[in-house]
């Protein structure tokens, strides 16, 4: 949002004069506000010293490369001090001679949390650099420790997916876990003044924000829900059964596809469910069971058996692997796909909408070598991404973004990128029943249209544009997506995902519940809040001035200015209703003359429209607590 230039929409109705000075007088008064704090931002941006944790292959192709084109303070590296010489040299070859470098033992890098006497030394490090960022780019069983120590310490954060794991994901002890973190995590975020951002760069990304906004827009004002939501995701990673030993992005501590690039997607499901939060009654969803299957490591073993290697890659030469006479089992490794179902219900368990979530580390691959090679994007990797949206009888929505080659084969050419098969292909398809919602019956919007020509030029791909947004916002405090506060409803669908995988071990095929309402997903209890209401002129009798409602995310605020006839007063107060719980009256003042009434009216509208429901909460409580 641009603070400098707010516009207060007007009503529907036609303003008078007085009206029309009223909002320009509170649109003056606010950009002078907001420009005290632009400056004060940008201010605070000159001074960035950045700390990233953690250079492995995604950390130099993302970071690194921003670092170099923003020409940001990348001021100190973090870790694994085996890994020291390497950095420094890799560091001195990519021009970032001044970078500092900080070890910790490799013993430590799996710990929960980092012990206190290298916490006190990194802190004192931090200090002395004048560190106002952090950045998390380790393997993710190090996340953890680094995002307490950021929140901890006043840092603002921002960690790679997923926000944490554990080893031996395969049992229930260790997803109970990694679900508790993440509401450790919270707990720690809710008590701090910083961000904590999660990289989920498709919130960034022009063609998802292009999709949520056509859905929110026609859920809302049809108020009808979505119905289906098919996702299918495909990296074509064919890490072999010689690879399976792995420290970057491994299967041997029992995590895959679900918590690598997976979590993409359970995020992607998890904004697309929220916008069904806006409905009431019966079409508000309020639980969920999803139903799990996994292509397991032991599984491959029988689709591509060792006689397959020997006779498929008879040209090459064969590792010595392949000549046991039997190849070693995987139990408890990591899933390469997952399959699930949701069904998500309501009150009456009704079923609102139905999720197939199909995510593949193991399927149509351009590696063609048996000898292993990196693994990060040079190994055949090839991305096939299919999502299929429909919004009952009214609405369907496709995305269809399907590779043919690796990056190494890019092309300057653009426009041949986007096209089918090639590296930035991604095209959206809606489809609209035009005799009851007006528009197009068909249309296609191409990724590459949502983008500018400059914005395009020099880009390493589009999914890489969307994370050189997040970070460009996040390093301006201006990340206003991705927040760990909005993680809950995914971490519970993850989790929930993550125990269908546990019981497919087990040879369970039952259900999974996901808790889908709770304090975090669904977070305000505005029973809490009706305390603060202002009850003095409940009953007296009123007449309304001006009216305001609209649905923000998952509350519904309405706004009203009124007269009291008894004394000729004027009051002006917001509620907020979420369906369960209406919290009335407050912010509510007390005015003589109309004028001010309305500068209060527009005041609170705007409040409506550009804070989080938390924002204006913590307004309700300090008002309040004066009260009192």
């Amino acid at each position: 949002m641009n603070m400098q230039n707010i516009e207060i929409d007007p009503f529907e109705k036609k303003l008078t004069k007085q009206q029309k000075e009223n909002i320009g007088y509170i649109q003056k008064a606010m950009n002078r506000s907001f420009e005290k704090e632009f400056k004060k931002r940008q201010y605070k941006a000159k001074k960035q010293n950045i700390a990233l944790i953690g250079l492995g292959p995604h950390a130099k192709r993302i970071y690194l490369n921003y670092f170099k084109k923003h020409k940001t303070n990348f001021t100190l590296l973090v870790d694994l001090e085996s890994k020291r010489d390497y950095a420094r040299e890799y560091l001195n070859e990519n021009g970032f001679k001044d970078t500092h470098i900080f070890t910790i033992d490799d013993s430590l890098k799996d710990n929960d949390l980092l012990p206190k006497e290298i916490e006190s030394n990194l802190l004192s490090v931090c200090k002395t650099l004048e560190i106002t960022h952090i950045i998390i780019a380790t393997e993710p069983k190090a996340h953890n420790m680094y995002i307490h120590f950021a929140l901890e310490n006043n840092f603002d954060v921002l960690t790679d997916k997923p926000i944490t794991v554990t080893k031996n994901m395969t049992s229930l002890r260790s997803i109970e876990k990694v679900r508790k973190q993440y509401y450790d995590i919270l707990d720690l975020a809710n008590k701090s003044d910083v961000m904590c951002k999660v990289m989920c760069q498709r919130q960034y990304h022009r063609g998802y924000e292009y999709i949520k906004k056509l859905l929110n827009e026609t859920v809302k004002k049809y108020q009808i829900p979505i119905t289906y939501i098919d996702i299918y995701h495909s990296d074509g990673n064919w890490e072999m059964p010689h690879d399976m030993l792995k420290e970057n992005h491994p299967y041997k501590y029992g995590y895959g596809k679900l918590f690598h690039s997976g979590y993409h997607f359970i995020d992607n499901l998890s904004d697309f469910i929220k916008i069904n939060n806006q409905l009431k009654g019966n079409k508000k969803i309020t639980k969920a069971e999803v139903y799990s299957s996994a292509l397991i490591p032991n599984d491959e073993l029988s689709i591509f058996n060792q006689d397959d290697f020997k006779r498929i890659f008879k040209d090459q030469q064969i590792p010595e692997y392949y000549n046991q006479e039997e190849l070693p089992k995987f139990d408890k490794f990591g899933e390469k796909n997952f399959y699930g179902s949701i069904n998500f219900r309501n009150r009456n368990n009704q079923l609102i909408t139905h999720c197939n979530i199909n995510l593949l580390h193991y399927g149509f691959s351009r590696r063609g070598w048996i000898e292993t090679k990196d693994f990060y994007k040079s190994n055949g990797r090839i991305r096939h991404e299919y999502i299929n949206i429909q919004v009952g009888p009214l609405m369907n929505i496709q995305v269809h973004s399907y590779q043919s080659k690796e990056i190494k084969d890019r092309t300057e050419d653009i426009s041949l990128e986007e096209q089918i098969g090639g590296l930035e292909h991604f095209d959206i398809h809606i489809y609209r029943n035009c005799d009851l919602i007006g528009g197009k019956p068909h249309e296609i919007i191409k990724l590459g249209d949502l983008y500018t020509d400059k914005e395009k030029k020099d880009i390493l791909g589009y999914n890489e544009l969307s994370r050189e947004v997040y970070i460009t916002n996040f390093l301006k405090g201006k990340c206003e997506k991705g927040d760990i506060k909005d993680q809950a409803l995914g971490i519970e669908i993850l989790t929930g995902c993550a125990k269908g995988i546990h019981n497919y071990y087990k040879n369970k095929r039952v259900p999974v519940n996901i808790e889908v309402r709770n304090q975090f997903t669904y977070p305000v209890n505005l029973k809490e809040y009706r305390q603060y209401s202002d009850k003095r002129y409940i009953n007296k009798e009123r007449t309304h001035i001006e009216a305001y409602n609209d649905f923000i995310g998952d509350y519904q605020f309405y706004i009203s200015a009124e007269k009291v006839l008894e004394d000729g007063t004027y009051i002006v107060f917001m509620s907020i209703d979420d369906d369960k719980d209406v919290a009335g009256g407050l912010l509510q003042k007390v005015y003589k003359s109309e004028k001010m009434a309305l500068l209060r009216f527009y005041y609170l509208k705007f409040l409506a429209k550009y804070f989080s429901i938390n924002k204006i909460l913590n307004m309700v409580e300090k008002q309040g607590n004066k009260r009192k």
